[in-house]
């Protein structure tokens, strides 16, 4: 199936409110395929511009400005503050203890050093190239069918990030280093700087999974009429109503 047909199939079966989204990390920023903007940004901003305006970009280190999202994606080493946890005290949490109790429960590529240089972000049915994950920013019923399809083998459930930081970076870094997909909080920065709306959620899956199965697994699911969206109410069942809203024997 091809980029193009699955980003369509996505949003047949999900009714989603913005596109798919593809990122591909390159080790070099000299193959990405096009320059980064000329203004620094946030890869939640380039997540958004896809997902909302449908276009392709590229971001590099050097033209970013958050370093928890740097980090989680494999763009640089994880830095000390963050490490320590000391960037979360006052934040989020009372001490760097906890502080570091809160940075190790969200996954970092650059906790095992600079993995990558530049990624390449755009939706996914206008990608010239494969990505290595798919985004998909959806609601919880929207998560239900997702979660399902991702069972539908295995029974086994899909990691969930519930830290709510760096959520979306986190779940692309754990989705490629994983090979998993997961399901993901956004943070207060994504809601901030990406637009992200109050009833999303973020599901990042291996773009092989999204390929090979995933869509299928959508298909298969939804012929029980259970997992389904949107959910149908039941209304095989007799209302009671007021007595002059009633229809009565001699209306018959």
């Amino acid at each position: 199936m091809e980029r193009k047909q699955i980003a369509s199939e996505l949003d047949s079966i999900l009714r989603l409110g913005t596109k798919p989204v593809g990122i591909k990390l390159y080790k070099d920023q000299n193959e990405l395929p096009k320059k980064p903007l000329n203004f620094k940004l946030n890869l939640c901003q380039l997540v958004s511009i896809a997902r909302y305006q449908g276009k392709t970009n590229t971001g590099t280190p050097d033209k970013m400005i958050c370093s928890m999202g740097a980090a989680c994606v494999g763009l640089i080493a994880t830095p000390e503050a963050i490490a320590s946890g000391r960037a979360a005290v006052g934040a989020y949490v009372k001490d760097e203890a906890a502080g570091k109790a809160f940075m190790d429960n969200t996954f970092k590529l650059g906790d095992e050093g600079k993995k990558y240089d530049g990624v390449l972000v755009g939706a996914l049915g206008n990608m010239d190239v494969d990505p290595d994950a798919v985004i998909i920013y959806i609601n919880p019923a929207q998560a239900m069918r997702l979660i399902h399809a991702c069972a539908y083998e295995t029974g086994e459930k899909i990691a969930a990030d519930t830290v709510a930081e760096a959520a979306l970076c986190a779940s692309i870094g754990f989705a490629v280093a994983k090979d998993k997909p997961t399901l993901g909080f956004p943070c207060a920065g994504d809601r901030i700087f990406g637009g992200t709306q109050p009833s999303e959620v973020v599901f990042v899956a291996p773009y092989s999974l999204v390929r090979d199965k995933l869509v299928e697994n959508l298909k298969r699911t939804a012929e029980g009429g259970f997992s389904v969206y949107p959910v149908p109410p039941n209304m095989f069942w007799t209302p009671t109503m007021p007595p002059t809203y009633t229809i009565q024997p001699e209306d018959l």
